[in-house]
């Protein structure tokens, strides 16, 4: 009983601190070509994590796209499964969590496949998704979407 309520809380708090805003700090990226991302992992790993028949698709932005104001909306599309608001660390390969890194930050994506957030004009920008467990945890092997960089438009 107790490791089920420490992995729950624990998912809570990566929740409500890494997933806590879908305002984008903004920032140039760093190359304007498609390079592997470094998928962010938790010190000391996850140890044995379950795999996924999800296929996670980012479909907007695409890359190299010229997006113009300061809203973009982001869409993705899952293939074997279905987005949840539940969570748990009862664990169900086919369900579970959006996460939306911008600038290889994370963002919140609210378990919808589309969500609005800002951006600065006259900056690029890097992105990619990933379908993650219900506890917001990877699945093993990652499901993530190529990188995409875009660019928003001077004002």
């Amino acid at each position: 009983m107790r490791r089920p309520f420490l992995v729950l809380l624990t998912a809570l708090l990566v929740c409500v601190t890494a997933c806590g805003s879908a305002t984008a700090a903004g920032g140039p990226s760093s190359t304007a070509t498609a390079a592997p991302t470094p998928y962010p992992t938790p010190s000391g790993g996850l140890g044995h994590r379950p795999s996924t028949p999800v296929k996670i698709t980012l479909i907007a932005p695409t890359s190299g796209e010229v997006v113009h104001g300061t809203t973009l909306v982001v869409r993705v599309s899952i293939t074997g499964g279905v987005v949840t608001s539940a969570v748990t660390a009862d664990i169900t390969p086919t369900k579970g969590h959006v996460h939306l890194y911008l600038n290889n930050q994370l963002i919140y994506m609210q378990y919808t496949l589309s969500q609005p957030i800002t951006v600065k004009p006259g900056l690029e920008y890097s992105m990619y998704a990933e379908f993650v467990a219900q506890d917001h945890f990877p699945f093993a092997p990652r499901d993530v979407t190529p990188t995409v960089f875009f660019t928003v438009a001077p004002a």
